[in-house]
């Protein structure tokens, strides 16, 4: 009897634990969101009062509240971006979600060794993200897209 090489199945909808990510990366981008329009809240109430505080300081909170905005706007637009990734089944959300659990797996790593025990939980979420994102079926649903049919 010859040896049958295994082909991978193509799966044809989207894993469970995908749709949670992209779930998750969309709140936590709309609450990035939220977090801008409180920035930049703050900041204009600062410009109004630099009366008080003198022109100099109302200003800097200004500026320095509107480069705030813009890097969580810009983390904000990464997380979208990303869950779109993992809806549509794009290689590169796969990819991106690896990376930055890894990333995060070590920055918690890091943390602990300091004495800092709120990042187990992270640590263990990040290994279950990483592990999950490593499973057959998870690798086929982002795999399916790159196959061409012509």
């Amino acid at each position: 009897m010859a040896d049958v090489a295994k082909v991978p199945s193509i799966q044809s909808e989207r894993p469970t634990g995908v749709t949670i990510l992209g779930i998750i990366y969309i709140v936590f981008g709309i609450l990035m969101i939220v977090a801008v329009a409180m920035v930049v809240a703050f900041t204009t109430m600062m410009e109004s009062y630099s009366g008080m505080l003198g022109s100099m300081m109302g200003d800097t909170m200004t500026v320095f509240g509107g480069v705030i905005a813009v890097g969580v706007g810009i983390l904000a637009t990464i997380e979208f971006v990303i869950a779109w990734a993992l809806f549509s089944g794009k290689r590169g959300g796969r990819i991106a979600v690896i990376s930055l659990s890894m990333a995060d797996l070590i920055i918690h790593c890091v943390t602990l060794l300091v004495g800092n025990l709120f990042a187990i939980p992270h640590i263990v979420v990040d290994l279950i993200v990483l592990f999950y994102m490593w499973k057959p079926n998870v690798i086929s649903y982002f795999n399916q897209k790159n196959i061409s049919f012509t």
